[in-house]
């Protein structure tokens, strides 16, 4: 997935100018500062002639103006807007003061004084229009494959729908909210949402010790949204890596890293998480990728190669293993067992939240297999035999994560891969096509 695409305002202000994509000013217009026409259907072209998907990050709730603390009330030309160009296409400016209230946060502005994002109608037919005649434009022009919709919480309900039907692809719509009622109720609107309950409950877990909140918070979401396996499975390296215990600890890193991507739903990996990008706050929450080397040998980016393979060989062997939900078979006071998959075939990942200075000791999982069962960690390349009262005895070191699968259904095309598996050298694109990724990759999806 790329940041979005189109032109955003030129000018630097106080807390730096539009590097990430999100301050839209021409809708039609490409962002010159990430590469041309022919550089982005270069780039579309690269992507499917590897098998990948392309996804674009988008903004429909609003457009964006400099004002450096002028009222946003009375200082926006709309004229310098487009499509939107006038002031008809907007809600009048007023402040969001509580977020938490919808239909102020839905017809209110976000941004500030220095920045004001004008908030657009979405609820008018003639913008909604407007809307689904440009997004189809973009789709077929570029080969766009899905969207990131960003502010979704902030864009009317209703059209949602209608956006999602002119795309004709699949999206997941930005609602960054704590409660899993909100946000399995988007799932009437959009096909999916990230799944921001589990991501603070990630946080709550690896940053305060407090297991029991992952592992109950992942039966309150299936009990509670129509279907899990719709949702987006992320941690935003701009936003975990702002805690020390993430930043300073590979070991921690790794178990969220782990649990994100074997989790129900799509795993969303953020540019640098793989390098293990320090984070922190604009701008130093998008660091540039190529500054890391593009290093393949990098812990978390080994990791999550071999958890891709392992995820995709799962699903190989069971084709229902994808849509099949996951849910805790253990919880400790810094243990956390989770498992996927039918009874035979289940995938298990065991977390720590000890750290990195933790040392040996031995857990005993009841994993569900049968006495004498043996599983493999995948991790490590080590077996383990399920003993006589049907618990498995894990061995477990300096924090790390551990995954299990059953050892004879290891087995096959990509089994020396998953264990041994050596990244290539970078098949990095055409010149003027990488131009172009390096500025615009914001998101990595890894699979589907």
């Amino acid at each position: 997935m790329i940041s979005p695409i189109v032109q955003n305002v030129e000018g630097r202000v106080q807390y730096g100018e539009a590097y990430h994509g999100y301050w839209v000013q021409d809708m039609y217009a490409l962002n010159p500062h990430f590469g041309t026409h022919q550089d982005l259907l270069d780039l579309s072209k690269a992507v499917h002639d590897r098998g990948m998907y392309l996804m674009v990050d988008t903004v429909i709730n609003n457009l964006a103006y400099i004002t450096n603390g002028r009222s946003p009330a009375t200082s926006i030309d709309y004229s310098t807007l487009s499509p939107f160009n006038d002031a008809m296409f907007f809600h009048p400016y007023c402040k969001i003061t509580d977020y938490n209230n919808y239909p102020l946060a839905q017809t209110c502005w976000t941004g500030d004084d220095v920045v004001p994002l004008p908030d657009l109608k979405t609820e008018d037919s003639q913008v909604q229009s407007m809307l689904m005649d440009w997004i189809r434009k973009m789709m077929s022009t570029y080969s766009i494959d899905g969207l990131r919709l960003d502010a979704a919480k902030h864009v009317t309900p209703s059209f949602l729908p209608l956006f999602h039907n002119a795309s004709g692809a699949f999206i997941t719509g930005e609602v960054f909210e704590p409660s899993v009622k909100t946000i399995c109720g988007y799932q009437n609107d959009l096909p999916s949402v990230p799944n921001y309950p589990i991501y603070f409950s990630i946080l709550e877990a690896f940053t305060k010790g407090n297991t029991s909140s992952l592992t109950n918070q992942v039966e309150v979401m299936k009990q509670t949204c129509s279907d899990v396996t719709a949702l987006t499975s992320f941690s935003e390296n701009h936003d975990v890596a702002r805690f020390a215990s993430f930043k300073d600890d590979i070991a921690l890193a790794k178990n969220v890293l782990t649990f994100t991507m074997l989790f129900d739903g799509i795993p969303m990996i953020y540019q640098g998480q793989e390098q293990h990008f320090s984070g922190a706050n604009d701008p130093e929450n998008r660091e540039a990728l190529w500054l890391s080397g593009y290093d393949t040998n990098a812990p978390l980016y080994q990791l999550a190669a071999k958890l891709n393979r392992i995820r995709k060989h799962a699903a190989q062997i069971d084709p229902a293993y994808v849509d099949s939900q996951t849910f805790p078979i253990y919880t400790g006071s810094s243990e956390m067992g989770f498992r996927k998959g039918v009874e035979g075939r289940q995938l298990v990942m065991v977390l720590s939240t000890q750290g990195t200075n933790s040392g040996k000791y031995e857990l005993d999982m009841p994993i569900g297999y049968q006495p004498g069962f043996v599983v493999m960690d995948v991790l490590n390349c080590a077996n383990y035999s399920v003993n006589d009262m049907g618990l498995l005895k894990v061995s477990m070191d300096k924090g790390e994560p551990r995954v299990l699968f059953p050892a004879d259904m290891m087995e096959g095309s990509e089994h020396d891969a998953i264990l041994g598996w050596q990244a290539p050298e970078p098949a990095y694109l055409e010149p003027t096509v990488n131009r172009l990724y390096d500025f615009m990759f914001d998101i990595m999806v890894l699979t589907f």
